[in-house]
């Protein structure tokens, strides 16, 4: 006959987990012991929205179970922190790769041409930095090392052509001079004067400015006509490079050659015709947009060939007192108009100045030989921010831009 299945258990019955782990199981054929009756408090009310799970009676399978799951609960919190170590001794190891491989040098020469200033007075280590920080050499050390090799520590100031990214020891001998091809980057500017030209090709090569003084003290030595009182004009605005080591005759005479060159092209061979058209040429630079050359050149001609028309031979151009008077500036005082010390001021001197007032660009010339015919006398820019320019035949129409042109100023103070 088969035990008596055991009484239910009591929904009021206290939750308690050392009941899990006091049951023990006897076995099959060992009846289960009577439980003696006892006489039960009623169980104290349970705390608000505590859960109540159900008792299930099992035997030391349940123990294992319990264990278990109280394990799992501690698991996910230990998982973390060893997830958080090993991503951190990854990182580092990654961090020791980097430093440990980055290269000391590079290893060829590549990339376009960049220019890399030297300043006066500038040590080796501040420019070994400087060429690190530009990504030229693969690190500062590489620069110093170089230098101890080659015995050499010293650096000229001035510009110079070097490549996106060189060995240190390139780098070096381009910068001291030493590399076969090593140069310097020049820029002439379009209408710039001939003393600031002179200052930036100092500061570019590193000569002292006056070497360029005294080599420009004699024009004709570079083939500039002899009606030239200096080599304003006649330096040709664009880009260069002076093999390092070159002196500033050698660096004048490579900027004359092009503008020489460019004048025969457009069949200009007479010195005295030369000096002319370039004078011309660098009033245009200073007054027009390339758009106005020939149109402005023709306005010149104008004037200088008929000395009974209102003008009266003057060329009244702003451009040419203010270069007399050694500023740049668009407008001047009435006793600067009316001064006729200042053998520039085209107000009172009729023709041409001296010589030419800044440095005209190829286009200027072309203008200047090919001007465009017309009947006016007159022009003005009445807005300086876009160039426009007014032509007029008479004095009168003159007039009228002129005063647009005080209003553009007045419009705009400090432009003019």
């Amino acid at each position: 006959m088969s035990a008596p299945p055991p009484p239910p258990w009591r929904e009021d019955e206290t939750d308690d987990d050392l009941d899990v782990f006091g049951l023990v199981d006897h076995g099959e054929d060992e009846p289960e012991p009577e439980p003696e009756r006892v006489e039960r408090q009623p169980a104290p009310p349970r705390p608000v929205g505590r859960a109540r799970r159900p008792r299930v009676r099992t035997g030391g399978s349940h123990r294992l179970r319990a264990i278990g799951r109280n394990l799992a609960v501690e698991r996910p919190r230990g998982a973390v922190v060893l997830a958080v170590a090993a991503l951190a001794v990854v990182l580092v190891a990654a961090l020791l790769v980097v430093l440990f491989s980055r290269p000391a040098d590079r290893q060829a020469v590549s990339g376009d041409r960049v220019t890399f200033t030297v300043e006066p007075g500038e040590d080796l280590a501040s420019v070994a930095a400087r060429l690190d920080e530009r990504g030229i050499v693969a690190s500062d050390r590489a620069v110093l090392d170089a230098a101890e090799d080659s015995g050499q520590t010293s650096i000229g100031a001035g510009e110079y052509v070097l490549r996106e990214q060189m060995p240190a020891a390139d780098a070096l001998a381009v910068l001291q001079g030493r590399a076969e091809g090593a140069s310097h980057y020049v820029v002439v500017g379009r209408g710039r004067w001939l003393s600031e030209v002179l200052d930036g090709l100092a500061q570019s090569t590193g000569l002292p400015r006056a070497d360029f003084e005294a080599a420009a003290e004699d024009p004709t030595r570079y083939g500039v006509p002899e009606q030239a009182p200096s080599l304003e004009g006649w330096l040709d605005p664009g880009e260069y490079y002076p093999p390092v080591g070159a002196d500033a005759e050698q660096v004048l005479a490579e900027l004359v050659k092009p503008r020489l060159a460019h004048l025969r092209a457009q069949g200009v061979t007479d010195p005295a015709e030369q000096q002319r058209i370039v004078t011309i040429a660098s009033i245009l630079e200073a007054e027009a947009l390339p758009k106005d050359y020939p149109r402005v050149a023709g306005v010149i001609d104008n004037r200088l060939n008929d000395p009974d028309a209102e003008t009266r031979g003057l060329l009244q151009v702003d451009s040419t007192v203010n270069y007399g008077l050694g500023r740049r500036n668009l407008q001047f005082s009435a006793a600067q108009r009316a001064d006729e010390s200042n053998t520039y001021n085209t107000y009172q001197h009729t023709g041409l100045p001296p010589g030419p007032i800044g440095m005209p660009s190829d286009a200027a010339i072309e203008g200047a030989v090919h001007p465009e015919p017309s009947e006016d006398l007159y022009w003005v820019t009445t807005d300086i921010a876009t160039g426009h320019t007014e032509f007029s035949r008479t004095y009168e129409e003159h007039s009228v831009h002129q005063e647009e042109f005080r209003r553009y100023c007045a419009q705009n103070p400090g432009v003019c």
